[in-house]
């Protein structure tokens, strides 16, 4: 009797005391999960495009669904040589973490895809408690088995480490504005862990609603959109330096230093240490400054590629006796001209999802996370209002006083913020010192909702 053809990657014998059987060709027992929530965050789409893809479970229950779709797969090293005839209404990404090169392959994929087509992609979240606990034992290994010549077991067991962060990133500087649309929780933690997990976050300054979001979720399906085009390079050289008032030096050096939209246009970055406010900041750093104008940020801002050639191009079409008086935001609240109303204006990809309004030219709000004046600005930080509404504060005084409309404007920002998903009680008291020093705006609009005193004082009220 012949014996039976040896396998092509032969499993080591595994025996299980505890009791259940273990079946060697099953995948992780999460993975069925993960791709039927991939499937349902999938929208109807006649052409779909996935890039690589073993698993033909996604492609036979999508066309199930949706029986006139015409399902495509290529391999990401054949992208540079693809050329559909029609482009694609939907593109498709299994695991985004797996790809070798994520950023080359995401530019590749522009040209395949409709002006108004989507990118969803899946991803294996590492900023998890479970990989925390590996790092703490020195093996960041993932425990499956790899096999020599195998760049698939390769890959899963020594995996790309990826989290929303270093994700959204990395779209960003392809092109491609993401947006999380599902989260999928990790399980249980052991309490121990978790716990420990929480006085590393207050260690390290980062709130525990930020250590519970990000460290408990498992995987996320991400969507992308094209939706700014390349920009019109008129300056190799920033016209504008950057300003950080830094006490995270961690935050600074993964977020502005990194960004590739101030290194492509070599903008200086002047990083403040200490200042009390960012009043003190501004006016401390005036000695530091070269260029006409000063891109003020937080130092948890990250500024994708072609940021720095969007804004050249923006702050050179100003004339130069309208400088002193300019203010730019970037999200905020401005009021619509047809209907007089405030709205949501301005663009940002803040902590896991995306803001995405128009712009304005009547902006009433601005978020403090980055603004734009020129070095002899008119516009000064009020000193007394700390580090909560100050640009706001800016926007209501270029009014008020100035008789000027501070502008907001759309361009592809990522706010990488640690700060929570709940308002500290210093931004409740900047908001009673401004409706305070402005009486005659009984409600002041921003995007954290309306400022009045009902809010101030609720808010004090649930401190108590």
């Amino acid at each position: 009797m012949n014996a039976a053809a040896p396998s092509a990657h032969p499993r080591p014998a595994l025996i299980v005391v505890s009791g259940g059987g273990v079946r060697p060709d099953a995948g992780p027992p999460e993975e069925g999960s993960r791709l039927l929530h991939l499937l349902d965050a999938l929208p109807p789409a006649s052409r779909v495009l996935e890039i690589g893809g073993r698993e033909t479970r996604l492609s036979s229950q999508y066309t199930a669904r949706h029986p006139h779709a015409e399902w495509m797969r290529i391999a990401p090293a054949s992208l540079a040589q693809s050329a559909p005839t029609q482009p694609f209404d939907l593109i498709v990404i299994d695991r985004l973490d797996e790809l070798h090169d994520p950023v080359s392959a995401l530019e590749a994929l522009a040209p395949l895809v409709k002006a108004e087509g989507e990118l969803y992609a899946s991803v294996s979240n590492k900023a998890t408690l479970s990989s925390m606990a590996r790092l703490i034992e020195g093996d960041l290994s993932s425990g499956v088995a790899a096999y020599h010549g195998s760049a698939f077991t390769l890959d899963q067991a020594l995996p790309r480490w990826h989290s929303p962060s270093t994700v959204f990133k990395l779209m960003l500087d392809a092109g491609w504005t993401p947006h999380v649309v599902h989260c999928e929780a990790a399980s249980e933690p052991d309490a121990r862990l978790a716990s420990a997990a929480r006085a590393m976050g207050e260690a390290l300054g980062v709130p525990q609603g930020v250590v519970d979001k990000i460290h408990r979720t498992e995987s996320f399906v991400v969507r992308g959109r094209r939706q700014f085009e390349e920009p019109v390079q008129v300056s190799y050289e920033a016209v504008f330096d950057v300003l950080v008032p830094t006490n995270k030096e961690q935050q600074l050096r993964v977020n502005v230093e990194q960004s590739p939209g101030l290194s492509e246009v070599a903008a200086r970055i002047i990083s403040y240490r200490g200042a009390a406010t960012p009043a003190e900041a501004l006016e401390g750093a005036q000695a530091c400054l070269q260029r006409d104008w000063v891109l003020l940020c937080h130092q948890d801002v990250y500024f994708p590629r072609h940021f720095g050639h969007r804004l050249n191009a923006l702050l050179s079409s100003i004339p130069e006796e309208e400088r002193a008086r300019t203010l730019i935001g970037f999200v905020g609240m401005g009021v619509n001209r047809s209907t007089e109303a405030p709205e949501p204006a301005g663009f940002v990809v803040d902590r896991l999802h995306t803001a995405d309004h128009p712009e304005s030219d009547a902006a009433i709000s601005i978020d403090e996370l980055a603004i734009v004046v020129a070095r002899d600005s008119l516009h000064r930080i009020d000193p007394r209002i700390g580090w909560h509404l100050w640009a706001t504060d800016l926007c209501l005084t270029a009014i008020c006083e100035h008789r000027v409309f501070p502008r907001i404007v759309r361009m592809p920002v990522f706010h990488n913020s640690q700060t929570g998903w709940h308002l500290p009680d210093a931004f409740v008291e900047s908001a009673a010192y401004l409706l305070e020093k402005f009486p005659a705006f009984t409600t002041i609009h921003s995007l954290c909702g309306q400022l009045d005193k009902a809010f101030v004082n609720q808010h004090r009220k649930a401190k108590t």
